[in-house]
């Protein structure tokens, strides 16, 4: 990355913060920064959708009713929707405890670079402390910006750490 985009990733970074104050329909409205441009090009999602448009205009220009559907009536599907449900909160909260974990990390190491910061400019000559204070600022950053693709062709490489 160029510090050309590195600044243009932190102004689109910044409005997306900002956005967090506007109204809610507001928000919903935004195509940058969200999940709608990735899932208006998803294939799974328009397949699943034109197969249930299918169903649903089958089920509508026929009269009578289909013996799979009062089979269906027939059986306790409660059971599933209850273990669906079960299942679902069962995996939004193991989500929210690994970003609740992931926060507390983040937290504690910008807590350590800050110490560190704060011993290096007590101890250290000033030119050598704001040497040392770039640089740990810069590993922090370029940990947000995404090392976690080092070597797998993401922007950076090995050799330039």
């Amino acid at each position: 990355l160029t510090f050309g985009e590195l600044q243009r990733l932190e102004k689109e970074r910044r409005e997306i913060v900002h956005r967090a104050e506007l109204p809610f329909w507001r928000i919903l409205l935004f195509l940058s920064g969200t999940c709608w441009r990735e899932i208006a090009r998803d294939p799974i999602v328009w397949t699943t959708l034109a197969i249930y448009a299918a169903i649903r205009l089958h089920a509508n220009s026929i009269d009578y009713v289909p013996d799979s559907v009062e089979l269906m009536s027939k059986t306790n599907v409660g059971i599933l929707g209850g273990f669906l449900s079960f299942f679902l909160v069962l995996f939004v909260n193991q989500t929210n405890a690994r970003f609740l974990d992931m926060y507390g990390f983040s937290k504690a190491s910008s807590g350590r670079i800050q110490d560190l910061a704060g011993l290096a400019r007590t101890q250290l000559p000033s030119k050598v402390a704001n040497a040392v204070i770039r640089h740990i600022n810069a590993a922090h950053i370029a940990g947000y910006v995404g090392l976690n693709s080092v070597g797998q062709g993401g922007p950076y490489s090995k050799s330039e750490f």
